[in-house]
C-alpha cells in the first residue's frame, strides 16, 4: 500500500489566512487491504531547541532545551463517509472496510484560521526525541500567546523552525500491518494586521560628524622654512579651511515605520550643513540593508539570531553633496534613485510573534562621506562611514478583507453591551484540539488530559498594533540576550469574524523561504522523530 497527497495548488504557492487548502489523498493498493479509517490533518508546528548554560551550585552540564507548539491543528476523516460510519455505529458491526486493488482518491478541504491554537491543546505530554547526543526530552510549554498564525520560517537548522503541512494516515485493521502515511509541506504567509493611520511625520536616526582640520605635508614644509626665517603668514592658510566642516546625516521613514514584503523601502536620507565652510563634501559610499532579529526561546533559555539582506551597496561614487556656497542649516536630500527599485527579497518574512519565536526588523543605512579640503595635490582626504539604524515593522502586504475590519469594529462596539459568557462554554465551541483528542484516543485513553492547561496571554484592550519608537539609536544587536519582553496580543481576527468569510481575493506577494528538510535535532514528526 502506498499513500500520497496532491494539493490542488502545489509548488511554491503560499497560502494565507481564510484560504481553503484543497487536495486529494491517493491510496494505491496492490491487493485488497482492510482499513479502519483514513484521516487527513492540517498542522502547523513551532519548534525550538537551545542549549542551557549549565553551571549552577551543582556544576551541571549544558543540556538541550526543547519547546514544541502545535500552532495549527485541523482533522478530517475522508474515509469512511459520514453516512456509512453512522450506519455502522447503529448496527454495531465491526468498523472494518476492504479496499480493492487499484487507486483510490479521497478529496479533502480545510479552511486556514487566523490564530494559533496551541493554547487549546489539552493532550500535550512530555515527548522524547533521539539525536546524535542521545535522548532529549521536550517538556510541555509553560506559556502561550494567542496571535495570528506566524509565517513559515526556516534557516536555523537544529535551533528553530515553523512549518505547515498536510498529513494523511491510513489506519490498517491488522495490528501487524504498519499504517500508511503521507506528508506534504506548504508555505504560509499571514494576512497583515490592521494598519495604524499615518501621522504625516517621520521617524529618524541621526548622526553628527565634524571633520578635522587637514594637516598634510604643506604645513610641515612651511614649518621647516620657518627655521631659516623664510616662513610666511599665509603659508599655513594656503589651501586650508579656517573651520572644519560640521554636518549631520538623517535616515528617515514615514511614521509608523512599516515596510511591505516584495516592495521597496520608502527611505529618505538628508545631509544638513551645520557650520560655515566652503569646501565640497563628497558622498563616497552608501549601503542600505534590512536587519532581521529573530528571538528564539526554549523554556528559560533565550537567544537572538541576526540575519541581514543587503538591498543596495555602492562605493567610490564621489558625488558632491549640495554646493559649497550653501547657507548654514541647508538640507540636501540624496537622490533616492540609488535605492529605489530595490524591493525586499522574497525570503523576508513579515514581522511576527508566536509562543517561542518572534521576528522584528531594523533598516541599517551606512553613509560614507569624504572631505578633501580645497583639493591640494598633497592633501589627504578624510573618509568616514556614519551608521544609522531604524526600527521598522514588515507587513505581508495582504490586506484583511473589508468585512473582517467591519466585524472587528462592531465587536469593539458591542464589548460593553454583551453579558459575560462562561469561558468554558466558549472554549468548547468547535474546538479542534478536542477533536484531536477524541480521534486519537478512540483506541486508548492513555495520556489524555494528564497535563494541566498552560496560561495564555490576554489580548491588549487597546486594539492597536505596536508602533516603533520615534527615534532609533545606532548600534549592532547582541547575538545573545536576556529574556525578551513578549507583549500581549492585540484583539484577534478570529474573535471578531464568522466562519463564512470568503478567502482573500487579492495579489499575493512572492514568499520563498529556504527549503526545509528533516531536521534531526528538532525531530521529524510525532510518529517518527518524536516518541510519546
Amino acid at each position: 500500500m502506498n499513500t500520497t497527497i496532491v494539493l490542488d495548488q502545489g509548488g511554491s504557492h503560499a497560502y494565507t489566512n481564510l484560504d481553503e487548502i484543497t487536495g486529494r489523498v491517493i491510496v494505491r493498493c496492490g491487493k485488497s487491504a482492510d482499513v479502519n479509517s483514513i484521516i487527513v490533518k492540517l498542522e502547523g508546528e513551532s519548534r525550538t531547541r537551545l542549549m542551557s548554560s549549565g553551571g549552577g551550585p551543582n556544576n551541571e552540564r549544558p543540556k538541550p532545551q526543547l519547546e514544541y507548539h502545535k500552532i495549527l491543528y485541523r482533522v478530517q476523516m475522508v474515509f469512511p463517509p459520514a453516512d456509512v460510519l453512522e450506519g455502522r455505529s447503529h448496527s454495531g458491526s465491526k468498523a472494518t472496510y476492504t479496499l480493492p486493488p487499484g487507486n483510490h482518491e479521497y478529496p479533502f478541504k480545510f479552511k486556514i484560521p487566523f490564530n494559533n491554537s496551541c493554547a487549546n491543546d489539552k493532550s500535550q505530554m512530555p515527548t522524547i526525541s533521539m539525536s546524535g547526543t542521545g535522548f532529549e526530552m521536550a517538556k510541555p510549554p509553560s506559556r502561550h500567546v494567542k496571535k495570528t498564525l506566524p509565517p513559515t520560517l526556516s534557516g536555523f537548522p537544529g535551533e528553530a523552525e515553523i512549518r505547515y503541512f498536510v498529513k494523511a494516515t491510513v489506519n490498517r485493521h491488522s495490528f501487524f500491518k504498519e499504517n500508511s502515511r503521507a506528508y506534504t509541506p506548504f508555505n504560509f504567509f499571514p494576512i497583515e494586521p490592521p494598519r495604524p493611520p499615518s501621522s504625516g511625520s517621520e521617524v529618524f536616526a541621526r548622526q553628527k560628524h565634524t571633520f578635522a582640520t587637514l594637516t598634510g605635508q604643506e604645513p610641515v614644509k612651511s614649518k621647516m622654512k620657518g627655521i631659516f626665517g623664510l616662513k610666511k603668514d599665509n603659508d599655513l592658510k594656503s589651501g586650508y579651511s579656517t573651520e572644519a566642516p560640521f554636518m549631520s546625516v538623517d535616515a528617515r521613514l514615514p511614521e509608523p515605520a512599516i515596510l511591505n514584503c516584495n516592495q521597496e523601502v520608502p527611505l529618505r536620507i538628508l545631509v544638513k550643513k551645520l557650520n560655515e565652510f566652503h569646501e565640497p563634501i563628497y558622498l563616497q559610499s552608501l549601503q542600505v540593508s534590512l536587519i532581521g532579529n529573530t528571538k528564539v526561546r526554549a523554556h528559560e533559555v533565550f537567544r537572538t539570531e541576526t540575519n541581514s539582506w543587503v538591498l543596495m551597496s555602492k562605493s567610490n561614487m564621489g558625488i558632491v553633496i549640495g554646493h559649497p556656497s550653501d547657507a548654514v542649516d541647508t538640507e540636501t536630500v540624496l537622490d533616492d534613485r540609488m535605492w529605489r527599485g530595490q524591493p525586499l527579497p522574497n525570503t523576508v518574512a513579515p514581522s511576527f510573534e508566536t509562543c517561542n519565536i518572534s521576528r522584528h526588523y531594523e533598516v541599517d543605512v551606512r553613509v560614507g562621506l569624504s572631505y578633501n579640503g580645497s583639493g591640494g595635490k598633497d592633501a589627504k582626504p578624510q573618509n568616514v562611514v556614519l551608521p544609522l539604524r531604524l526600527s521598522a515593522m514588515v507587513y505581508s502586504g495582504i490586506a484583511p478583507p473589508a468585512e473582517v475590519l467591519e466585524a472587528m469594529a462592531q465587536a469593539k462596539t458591542n464589548v460593553g453591551r454583551t453579558t459575560s459568557t462562561p469561558a468554558k462554554t466558549q472554549a468548547n465551541a468547535s474546538d479542534p484540539m478536542d477533536e484531536k483528542t477524541r480521534l486519537e484516543t478512540q483506541q486508548s485513553d492513555f495520556g489524555a488530559n494528564q497535563v494541566p492547561p498552560t496560561p495564555v496571554d490576554s489580548p491588549d484592550p487597546s486594539g492597536r498594533p505596536a508602533v516603533p519608537p520615534r527615534k532609533a539609536v545606532p548600534g549592532a544587536s547582541a547575538a545573545e540576550s536576556t529574556e525578551p519582553a513578549f507583549e500581549d496580543a492585540p484583539p484577534s481576527y478570529e474573535d471578531a469574524i464568522a466562519g463564512n468569510v470568503r478567502p482573500v481575493n487579492a495579489p499575493r506577494p512572492d514568499y520563498a523561504p529556504p527549503p526545509t528538510g528533516e531536521d534531526e535535532l528538532l525531530g521529524k514528526d510525532e510518529k517518527k522523530g518524536w516518541v510519546n
